[in-house]
């Protein structure tokens, strides 16, 4: 018997939350690896991973089907998809995570759950109820008050200034990802949708990594660095994309997107537990604020979708 409704969407909410502790884990783990290894060199080892992992899994869970097969019917639709989310947004991820604070960029990316929202409202593709509204804003606020009292201290200069910015435009640009995926991962299943799509970018990412290859002092590059990157191919551009596409067929873009309000959070209580930082009321406030915006949209959605 096919799972009901609910148990999917139960099922897409904890598996989201997985995904929440993998990207969380990533900002600290790649600002590290970033030490040793110029980011659009690691970007070719990292999706390198992750294509040869979801690769196999796709070629090993296709049930007969032609391999090609979402490519010759959704092909135009999965190389934007694959351009925007996992090169586009991608190199503005990694430039950003390499010149301000993994905090900074983890309180940017916090927004793209009002991109997405936004998005989907203005294009037609969802319409997300006033009260869903209040609480993607009230989790955004939580993320604001962990984030600001985490980073209060990093002096602002033109290299933050620069990764800032680059990542707010990549806030945008994975909103804009994940509204459109919507349509497709309901005609598409999202484990091919996520493969072709990083299949399409990987030559390209290659294409802008391959001139700084020579920039890495590769005596330098320890067994740690190539766990993180391990980490970060295999996980959070691997096994969590493909969770989120999933994720987004089951429960919506903006329902989707508000789980990145959770990441910081989890990057705050990782530095308290690797790093030995201190763990503040206004964390624990911003925390509850947070997780208190999740379920508020979580019974939002169940209301209508009951």
């Amino acid at each position: 018997m096919a799972p009901s409704s609910s148990s999917r969407s139960w099922f897409a909410d904890l598996s989201l939350i997985g995904v929440v502790f993998i990207w969380g884990a990533n900002f600290p783990i790649l600002k590290a690896a970033l030490g040793a290894m110029h980011p659009f060199v690691l970007n070719i080892f990292r999706f390198s991973i992750s294509v040869a992992l979801l690769g196999g899994i796709y070629a090993w869970q296709r049930n007969g089907r032609a391999f090609w097969a979402p490519m010759r019917t959704h092909g135009w639709s999965i190389v934007g998809l694959g351009v925007a989310g996992y090169f586009v947004y991608q190199i503005l991820f990694i430039v950003s995570v390499n010149n301000t604070t993994a905090g900074s960029a983890a309180l940017i990316m916090a927004g793209a759950p009002l991109w997405t929202a936004l998005i989907g409202r203005l294009s037609g593709l969802e319409v997300l109820r006033g009260l869903a509204w209040v609480g993607l804003f009230l989790s955004l606020a939580g993320t604001t008050l962990v984030i600001l009292d985490g980073a209060n201290n990093a002096a602002l200069t033109e290299s933050s200034l620069f990764g800032n910015t680059m990542m707010l435009i990549g806030a945008v640009v994975w909103g804009g990802f994940t509204t459109y995926n919507k349509a497709i991962v309901h005609e598409v299943a999202p484990l091919g949708v996520t493969f072709f799509g990083l299949l399409v970018a990987l030559p390209l990412l290659i294409g802008v990594g391959l001139p700084y290859w020579n920039t890495v002092q590769w005596a330098e590059v320890d067994a740690w660095v190539w766990w993180a990157i391990l980490y970060s191919g295999a996980l959070s551009t691997g096994i969590a994309f493909l969770i989120w596409n999933n994720a987004v067929k089951t429960v919506g873009p903006s329902n989707t997107a508000v789980y990145n309000n959770l990441v910081p959070f989890v990057a705050v209580l990782g530095g308290a537990w690797f790093l030995g930082e201190t763990i503040t009321s206004l964390q624990l406030l911003g925390g509850t604020l947070i997780i208190g915006g999740v379920v508020w949209m979580r019974r939002v959605r169940r209301r209508h979708t009951a």
